[in-house]
């Protein structure tokens, strides 16, 4: 997922940060408030697998879009109206192909948008948003419109790979939890502190060796037990892991017992001719502690290929998650022609990278949580996919979805915001209330809610949906006392009708900071 936050491409015109915030400078053309014309505000780009961007995968474009509060002083002829036209290009040179176009009702203030289009070969990537008022003309740069505002996107796709481990098993659509790591001083490695159906740094600490050694590695060696990287590589030229996943294979949440996959990508070689022992293969050794606390490793696999000409490659290895403990972690170790014999710590190679991943499983008597259950529809609801904003309601006192959808979502108004600053607060059906300060900016703070199925069709009885929110920290906490047993916790229930009990779902903890 590429997205540009809520911020860099908000506004129009001159209101716009770094405007127009395209490649070709293609302007937009509108008057002197974002408010009053047509203005993004929200651009991102995702896989439809939310596997890591690769040629040939499906994609989805989403935007959010503002209209202009009052259109009475404009002209309305019969054939204007409101447009968005989505584009796309494989490259910065190459000429933008058009994808297709959504329409959007005068009078509505806000919407989100999305679209799928299929990614054809080429390293870096831009697509682009038009939302204007006009003819229906299709044009990456429709000039001709009196209003309107256009964004680019820029993202980097992985071409595809000669080489990758056999026994990757494709997953279910089942519940979807998946989880960030972040570095954890106790492990120093990156962690999930709760357990879900996959657990993946992001890129965040790809690279090798410590920036004090001339290295690029964030919190190098990311390795539980300081097992260290020996290389004397150069960025983008010679080997290191980027990233790292562990997932269970039938997408239900990690348990002892089950299977599960590690997903590595690792920079190969560009040109070893230069070394003492040029043209040599790679090497590649998964490791497993079962008991992340014990650093007792076990060899899973290994696997050798040739360096090629660089870049990404993805490695898939299957294994059995092990009764240890809860906590448990992955190594994956990588390097040139010496460390084909190694241990899990051998430093044999100048050109060698290790890092670890510390992920939380279900063990023993943890229970599981489960909500599926299936019911017939005398007449079932077409599938496609709708988005809807929800608006107040005053008769439950809160923001409601009254049509059927596939993503129901609050803005990021509606319910932004804490106390007395919330608007229509407590936004609750039984009158639960905040409990906080004067300022959202300094407490705890929801500021978006969404729910959408996860098959992106419209929400039926007996699917899987995925609830989403974002939240804001306080910024200051040096006044609280923060007693050892105190966290930040966000809870999630969910009931089916508004007179039954509200069911737990599950929590998830953020780190102080």
């Amino acid at each position: 997922l590429c997205h540009g936050g809520f911020v860099l491409i908000r506004g129009v015109g001159d209101e716009e940060e770094n405007s127009p915030n395209t490649i070709d400078s293609c302007a937009d053309r509108t008057g002197s408030s974002s408010q009053k014309f047509e203005s993004i505000f929200f651009m991102s780009v995702q896989s439809v697998t939310k596997e890591i961007m690769t040629v040939g995968d499906w994609v989805s474009i989403t935007t959010a879009v503002i209209s202009p509060t009052d259109t009475s002083l404009r002209p309305m002829p019969a054939d204007h109206q409101f447009i968005i036209h989505f584009y796309y290009k494989s490259d910065v040179v190459s000429s933008w192909k058009y994808i297709t176009s959504r329409f959007r009702q005068p009078g509505l203030d806000s919407g989100l948008f999305s679209v799928k289009y299929m990614l054809p070969a080429g390293s870096v990537h831009v697509v682009r948003v038009i939302y204007g008022y006009g003819p229906f003309i299709v044009g990456p740069c429709v000039r001709s419109w009196e209003y309107y505002d256009v964004d680019d996107l820029m993202f980097t796709v992985v071409e595809p790979f000669s080489t990758v481990l056999p026994s990757l098993a494709p997953t279910s659509s089942v519940a979807e939890e998946d989880l960030v790591a972040v570095y954890d001083t106790e492990f120093t490695a990156p962690r999930c502190f709760d357990v879900g159906t996959s657990c993946n740094t992001w890129f965040k600490n790809g690279g090798v060796g410590r920036k004090a050694h001339g290295g690029y590695e964030n919190n190098a060696p990311n390795t539980i037990d300081g097992c260290e990287d020996y290389s004397i590589g150069k960025r983008g030229h010679d080997e290191s892991i980027q990233s790292m996943k562990v997932a269970s294979v039938d997408g239900a949440f990690l348990s002892v017992g089950e299977k599960a996959r590690i997903e590595a990508y690792v920079f190969k070689a560009k040109d070893t001719s230069s070394r003492s022992n040029p043209n040599e293969k790679e090497y590649a050794h998964f490791w497993y502690a079962p008991d992340a606390k014990s650093k007792d490793w076990s060899h899973l696999r290994s696997t050798s290929f040739d360096p090629g000409s660089g870049g990404l490659m993805r490695l898939n290895l299957n294994f059995t998650l092990q009764p240890g403990d809860s906590t448990q972690a992955v190594r994956l170790t990588y390097g040139y022609a010496e460390s084909r014999y190694m241990g899990p710590c051998d430093r044999m190679d100048k050109y060698f990278d290790v890092d670890d991943l510390v992920f939380e499983v279900n063990h023993g008597a943890i229970p599981v949580p489960s909500f599926q259950y299936i019911a017939t529809l005398d007449s079932p609801l077409p599938n496609h996919s709708k988005s809807i904003a929800a608006t107040y309601d005053s008769e439950y006192t809160v923001p409601r979805c009254f049509e059927h959808a596939s993503l129901c979502h609050g803005g990021f108004v509606l319910i932004r915001g804490v106390g007395d600053e919330e608007e229509n607060s407590p936004n609750t059906i039984d009158s639960c209330a905040d409990r906080t300060g004067s300022s959202s900016q300094k407490f705890e703070s929801i500021f978006f809610m969404s729910v959408q199925s996860v098959t992106k069709e419209i929400m039926t009885v007996g699917d899987w949906v995925s609830i989403t929110t974002a939240v804001i920290s306080p910024t200051d906490t040096s006044l609280r006392p923060m007693p050892a047993d105190h966290q930040f916790i966000i809870h999630f229930y969910y009931k089916s009708d508004v007179v039954s009990s509200w069911k737990y779902i599950t929590s998830r903890f953020r780190q102080p900071g």
